[in-house]
C-alpha cells in the first residue's frame, strides 16, 4: 500500500472486508490446486485475525479522509469551507490518539502527547474484545494503528499551505460570515490582490454595508456573490462593484489540484498521438468549448449552433482572424479555377 495515496486504498479495504470469507476460500483453493506460492501467502494473511482487525481500523479512518477528499474533488464546492474541513479532519484524527482534552499547537509534536490506550472506534474495539488477543499482540496492533494515524496526520499537516492564516480569512466571504453586522476585516485579504488605496477604501466601505441589503442566495456562497455582481441600484450601477470583483477573483482561484488534473486529462484526450501537431490555439479552443458547454449543462449532441456560425461553415470566413478582412473576388473564372471559397461552397452545394 502506498504511504501517501490514502484515498486509493479506502475503497479497496471496504471491498476486501466485504468479501473476506470469499477471498480466503479462493486463495485456499488456489494454493491447493495450483500449488501457488502467492496464493499460499495471501491465504495465510487472511487467516491472521490481526490483519482483519487492522483493516477494520483503516476502514473507519480512511472513510473520514475520503469524505473530505470528495469535497476537494467536487465540481461544485464552497471554497470558503474547504480549508476548515481539512483542519477539522486533522484535529479529529489527532484527537483519536491524543490525551483527552489536549489540543496541539503548531510547534507541538504529536508523539509527545499520546494517550497510552486510546479508544479507536466501536467496531475496532468490539473486534479486539471478541478476538481475545494476548496482551502483547493487542499492544502491537494498537501500536500499528497509532503509528498509522501519526503518519497520516503528519502527511496532512505537510499539505497545509504556508499562508495558512491568509487562506483562513477566505472563509469571511461565505454567506454566513459576510452578511453579519459585525464581521472580520477584509482589508488584509484585499491587500494581497489590490494595491490602489482608493479601491481598498471602496472595498472596505462596501464590505461594511453589505449586510444592509436583503439578499436571496444567503446559503450558497457562489450564488450569493453572483447575485451581488448582478445587483444594480436605482441609477443602474453596482454599489458593490469593487468588493464583488475581489470576491469573484478569490473564489475563481483553484483551491485544489483536482481542477488542474481534470484539464490535463482532457488535454491528453484531445491532443492524442494521432493529433500531436494540434496547435495550442486549437487545443485551447476545443477545451474552452468543452468546459463552456459543461457550464451550461449542454453537450455537442443538444447544442444548437447560431445561424451566423452555420453560414460560415464551408467558407474561408470561418478561418479568418479578426484582423483579416475578406477580399472581394474580381475573377470571372469557373468555380474549379477561381476563388477557393467558391470551390468549397460549390462542392457543398453539390453534396446537398
Amino acid at each position: 500500500m502506498s504511504q501517501t495515496r490514502w484515498m486509493s486504498i479506502e475503497s479497496a479495504i471496504v471491498r476486501i472486508l466485504q468479501q473476506w470469507i470469499e477471498l480466503k476460500t479462493h486463495f485456499d483453493i488456489a494454493r491447493k490446486d495450483e500449488r501457488c506460492y502467492t496464493a499460499d501467502l495471501l491465504y495465510s494473511m487472511f487467516c491472521d485475525k490481526k490483519n482483519h482487525v487492522f483493516l477494520i481500523f483503516l476502514k473507519q479512518i480512511l472513510s473520514e479522509v475520503q469524505s473530505v477528499n470528495k469535497k476537494f474533488e467536487a465540481d461544485v464546492q464552497d471554497p470558503t469551507k474547504l480549508l476548515s474541513d481539512l483542519v477539522h479532519l486533522i484535529d479529529s484524527l489527532s484527537a483519536k490518539i491524543l490525551m483527552p482534552g489536549k489540543r496541539l499547537k503548531e510547534s507541538d509534536a504529536l508523539q509527545d502527547y499520546l494517550d497510552p490506550k486510546p479508544y479507536l472506534g466501536y467496531e475496532f474495539e468490539k473486534n479486539m474484545s471478541e478476538c481475545k488477543f494476548p496482551e502483547e499482540i493487542a499492544s502491537d496492533i494498537r501500536r500499528r494503528c497509532i503509528e498509522f494515524v501519526i503518519e497520516l496526520v503528519t502527511q496532512l499537516r505537510q499539505r497545509l499551505p504556508e499562508n495558512f492564516k491568509v487562506l483562513q480569512s477566505i472563509s469571511s466571504l461565505s454567506g454566513s460570515e459576510c452578511l453579519k453586522p459585525v464581521k472580520n476585516d477584509i482589508l488584509d485579504l484585499a491587500k494581497l490582490f489590490v494595491n490602489n488605496a482608493e479601491i481598498l477604501t471602496r472595498i472596505d466601505f462596501q464590505w461594511r454595508k453589505l449586510h444592509t441589503i436583503q439578499w436571496i442566495q444567503t446559503s450558497d456562497t457562489i450564488g450569493l456573490w453572483a447575485e451581488i455582481v448582478s445587483y444594480r441600484d436605482e441609477t443602474g450601477e453596482n454599489p458593490f462593484k469593487e468588493l464583488s470583483d475581489l470576491a469573484i477573483t478569490i473564489l475563481s482561484l483553484p483551491h485544489s489540484n483536482a481542477d488542474v488534473e481534470r484539464v490535463f486529462s482532457q488535454m491528453g484526450i484531445v491532443k492524442s498521438k494521432l493529433r500531436n501537431r494540434l496547435a495550442i490555439t486549437s487545443l485551447n479552443a476545443v477545451l474552452t468549448i468543452k468546459y463552456g458547454l459543461r457550464r451550461h449543462g449542454k453537450s455537442c449532441h443538444d447544442y444548437k449552433l447560431p445561424e451566423s456560425v452555420l453560414r460560415k461553415i464551408g467558407s474561408l470566413e470561418a478561418y479568418q482572424t479578426s484582423s483579416e478582412s475578406p477580399q472581394p473576388s474580381t475573377s470571372t473564372q469557373s468555380p474549379t479555377e477561381g476563388d477557393p471559397r467558391e470551390i468549397i461552397e460549390w462542392d457543398l452545394a453539390d453534396l446537398q
